[in-house]
């Protein structure tokens, strides 16, 4: 019986070989004989894996280890795989450990992969906005269900923010200040920043829910990077905040935000193009997005240890923002610049697509320079933009090169509040 099959198998292969023959396809006749064969091939999680049933953390690269920025934001996709398949459901426990555990978050602790499926996911968020030395922490699977091996911990290492290094040109103006009796070391480098910004609001109450009413929101414990300025010469020092300008970067992005992706109303209002904005750069309310505030031209007079720093809005604004040709007339405030990720994905397109300028001018909301520093501050303009009376307060900066302090005290006017809001903080550098 078992001969007879044998030799009908090979009278079928020998004609099945003369046909493909006959028409060149000998080649075609091999790759079919091969197919008849076993699979020796290694089994990968979406096979019939035989070997040990494995739970494998995976990154969207296939690794298991991230470096990331201590400003990111971006949210880290963790896929959590089994190597084979079960037939009930398997609840494992996830846990964040080691230094930079405190500065991210874990979507959840619990993650139920179904019977029958491969993986699930959670999503790690980074907040490491106080990162000064190089941290990590590891994502641990610390309960399984019994059978299940786990290959490996995935590990995040967060760089910490650059640390700033004078250049030769600087490190001899500081040595020539110091000649002078005029120590900058105590107050270059990291501080620490407290204090408080009392907002307006508005009477009209359509913009984002965070910013409509009047509130005091507090800044406690920000890390703020002291510089010298390019801006300094042999007979005036400079100072520049590079990194988070006196602990704002929060709070001016949460007020951005409530004009823009926040305000559900002007912004999305029927006849303006920010729809068309959003989608392009792909930007969202839930968007991870990063905000930085820099202070540049901050001039230190260390006879009477005050600070000046005010000036035009347009000294603050990068050359190559697309909106600058729009500022006909600049009032005198605090010329921050403003980093924004929005803004960068923004200028690209503009580079890309140079029409894309004529849309985002037409989205309400988008001018963050006139939007965030509306008005003068040089002087009370309460009766020039009908704003409330008794807020306007003069601008006033100090130094304590002894304590390594600074502190500032200002008004600032966003687009259409109520009244001048106030911004008082003081910074001690971190020994």
């Amino acid at each position: 019986m078992i001969s007879s099959f044998y030799y009908r198998i090979s009278i079928m292969k020998t004609s099945l070989y003369h046909r493909l023959r006959s028409i060149g396809a000998i080649g075609l006749f091999s790759l079919l004989l091969l197919s008849l064969l076993p699979s020796c091939a290694k089994d990968t999680p979406d096979n019939k894996y035989r070997g040990e049933n494995k739970i494998q953390l995976r990154l969207p690269d296939g690794s298991r280890s991230v470096l990331i920025a201590a400003t990111s934001t971006s949210p880290i996709k963790v896929t959590v795989r089994l190597t084979s398949r079960r037939t009930d459901a398997v609840t494992l426990q996830l846990n964040l450990t080691g230094e930079a555990a405190s500065s991210l978050t874990l979507s959840s602790k619990t993650l139920t992969i179904p019977a029958g499926q491969l993986e699930g996911e959670v999503v790690i968020t980074p907040s490491a906005k106080d990162v000064t030395t190089q941290q990590q922490a590891k994502l641990s699977v610390t309960s399984a269900a019994s059978g299940l091996m786990v290959e490996g911990d995935l590990t995040i290492t967060i760089s910490p923010f650059p640390v700033w290094t004078p250049t030769a040109a600087q490190q001899a103006l500081i040595d020539g200040y110091r000649a002078k009796g005029i120590d900058l070391s105590t107050i270059l480098g990291y501080h620490t920043v407290e204090g408080s910004v009392d907002w307006a609001g508005f009477t009209d109450p359509d913009y984002g829910r965070d910013i409509r009413s009047k509130a005091t929101w507090r800044i406690s414990g920000a890390t703020m990077l002291v510089e010298l300025s390019d801006r300094t010469t042999a007979d005036q020092p400079v100072l520049k905040f590079s990194y988070n300008a006196l602990g704002l970067n929060d709070i001016y992005k949460k007020l951005w935000d409530g004009y823009t992706v926040d305000n559900l109303i002007y912004f999305y209002a029927e006849g303006t193009s920010s729809l068309e904005v959003m989608k392009a750069i792909n930007w969202t309310q839930s968007s991870p997005e990063t905000f930085n505030v820099v202070l540049d031209n901050v001039r230190v007079n260390a006879s009477t240890g005050t600070l000046a720093f005010t000036g035009k809005r347009l000294s603050g604004m990068p050359a190559t923002y697309p909106l600058r040709e729009d500022e006909s007339d600049s009032p005198i405030v605090v010329p921050f610049t403003y980093e924004s990720s929005v803004w960068t994905r923004v200028m690209a397109k503009i580079a890309a697509e140079p029409t894309f300028k004529e849309t985002v001018e037409s989205a309400d909301g988008m001018e963050l320079y006139s939007i965030l520093s509306n008005t003068g501050i040089d002087e009370d303009r309460t009766a020039e933009i009908n704003a409330t009376e008794g807020h306007y307060v003069k601008p006033e900066g100090k130094i304590d090169l002894k304590k390594g302090t600074l502190s500032f005290t200002f008004p600032f006017h966003g687009y259409n509040s109520d009244y001048y809001s106030v911004v008082k903080v003081t910074s001690q550098q971190r020994k």
